[in-house]
């Protein structure tokens, strides 16, 4: 069992698809809970979303934010 957040709205017992896409989620990081005025902020709505969905919201180490700024100052 797992703290998902005040918004989560759990799939259908039998949407296995939905499941593993909560599970994915979760499993980076990302669960539902909000500031109560406009929802946990975006979230795939499809299995198929996930991948695209962590790779442009790709937390960044300490060590990749260092380098960015370096790189962007060149």
């Amino acid at each position: 069992m797992a703290d998902m957040g005040f918004d989560f709205k759990a799939p259908k017992m039998n949407d296995i698809k939905q499941w593993e896409k909560v599970r994915l989620l979760f499993q980076h990081g990302y669960n539902f809970y909000s500031c109560g005025c406009c929802g946990p902020g975006l979230r795939p709505d499809l299995l198929r979303e996930v991948e695209g969905f962590l790779a442009s919201n790709k937390s960044l180490s300490d060590g990749e934010t260092l380098l960015k700024k370096i790189a962007q100052k060149k």
